[in-house]
């Protein structure tokens, strides 16, 4: 097993083989026998196209391990169970994914189960009507949850109606849907080429790639233009306030524009953040939830999608404290360029990314989600190994840099899901206006 130092000497398991196979899938195996298991994790891009058909996307997710055409559900689930391993899947409006494990003597016997439902899964009326029903509670549910409003309204306003109803479901459409559509849909979007298939456990790579090219060779390629598109850019703004009666809390979503991981200056921009609220120690927790007490849920991070990343801050708040809480922000914001991220701030941003991701990723359950994760957003097989290296390698003057250029407030928009009635008087009051001026 072959493995990469970071600072303080934890060790990460790089990837042991990374192959394509003729129709388009990625195999990117991992040997790391820490349990005699392996990790599963297939994810299959695809482009959004209508308002609100991720809808149909996930109803096919929710129906692809119900069986195979020659096995229900009840069976398939006695095959997995007897192996040893579990599997699930989702979709969301960039990518199918399945996400398990087995145990290690399973292996091909698993990855055939997998194939078989993926290429052939179980499209009758009785699994499909079920599954309808599934997915609208779910959504219906989903719907009234403060986050996913918040989430939706963000979304809005990032990028207007007609885009982001092209990542929101609509149960109408799912509703409506019959095993012909869905057939349709699993034609034109389950295909191999571009998808990844992440392995990592107990496994040999000569053996398991034998494996894996055996029963997923067949898997036709599909559209090769079927692959996530880059979101559109988006400017800062004044944030959009959401009116939600009788809560007690306010909901503080902010967003702005950021390097992707692919570009040379993202370690950098990474520090900036941690210095700024990705850390328990960043500057936005030590002021925002230490000193003032304002928050109890906050912080800032990096949203990113193939092609684009977005710098994110977050903040829940009591009614009573959203003005002055989005005037913090914006202060701390300021700050960033006014005083720039000192030596020390850096150091311990520095060491907190490395060892921070060390842990993360000493399971090869979390390695597996991790390596799927970068790969579907376009960064090589072996960026987290290489990782500490790029942050060891990062000054302190980019760090000020991308502080004075990514930080202002002027780029970041947003929402705030709050009572009206409970922060209208709060946003009258004059010395609480500059909070609108993002």
């Amino acid at each position: 097993m072959k493995d990469s130092l970071t600072r303080g000497g934890a060790r990460l398991p790089l990837p042991d083989l990374d192959a394509t196979l003729p129709n388009g899938l990625r195999v990117v195996l991992c040997s790391a026998p820490v349990v005699p298991l392996v990790e599963v994790r297939l994810t299959v891009p695809y482009a959004a196209t209508g308002p609100g058909e991720v809808a149909l996307r996930q109803l096919l997710a929710g129906i692809l391990l119900q069986g195979t055409t020659h096995r229900d559900a009840d069976a398939f689930d006695t095959a997995l169970a007897t192996h040893g391993a579990t599997l699930s899947a989702g979709a969301d409006a960039r990518r199918f994914t399945v996400t398990g494990h087995t145990l290690a003597g399973s292996l091909p016997a698993v990855l055939a189960l997998l194939a078989k439902t993926v290429l052939r899964p179980r499209l009758t009326e009785d699994v499909v009507a079920a599954e309808r029903a599934r997915l609208a509670r779910r959504i219906e549910l989903s719907g009234h949850q403060p986050a996913a409003v918040a989430q939706q309204a963000l979304l809005r306003r990032r990028y207007g109606d007609e885009v982001a109803a092209r990542w929101q479901p609509a149960p109408r459409l799912a509703a409506a849907c019959t095993p012909e559509d869905l057939a349709e849909l699993h034609a034109r979007h389950l295909g191999a080429s571009g998808a990844v298939l992440v392995l990592v456990g107990d496994l040999r790579p000569d053996d398991a790639l034998a494996a894996v090219t055996d029963v997923f060779g067949a898997w036709a390629a599909g559209p090769a233009d079927d692959a996530p598109q880059l979101p559109p850019s988006f400017l800062g703004g004044p944030p959009l306030w959401v009116d939600r009666p009788g809560a007690v809390q306010s909901m503080i979503r902010l967003a702005a524009p950021a390097l992707p991981r692919t570009e040379p200056g993202h370690p950098a921009l990474h520090l900036a953040q941690l210095v700024f609220g990705g850390s328990f120690a960043s500057r936005l927790v030590a002021h925002l939830r230490e000193e003032k007490g304002y928050a109890y849920q906050l912080g800032s991070g990096m949203e990113s999608v193939p092609g684009a990343s977005t710098l994110m801050v977050e903040a829940d708040t009591a009614a009573e404290h959203t003005v002055a809480a989005l005037g913090v922000i914006r202060a701390e914001l300021e700050r960033m360029a006014a005083e720039p991220p000192s030596p020390e701030e850096v150091d311990a941003a520095r060491s907190y990314a490395i060892g921070s991701l060390a842990t993360a990723m000493s399971s090869p359950a979390s390695l597996a989600s991790g390596l799927s994760n970068l790969l579907h957003i376009g960064v090589g097989a072996d960026w987290l190994h290489g990782w500490a290296a790029l942050l060891d390698g990062v000054t302190y003057e980019a760090v000020t840099e991308a502080a004075c250029r990514y930080f202002r407030p002027a780029a970041f928009t947003g929402v705030v899901l709050a009572d009206e009635s409970a922060v209208a008087p709060l946003r009258r009051d004059g010395t609480s206006s500059h909070e609108l001026a993002f």
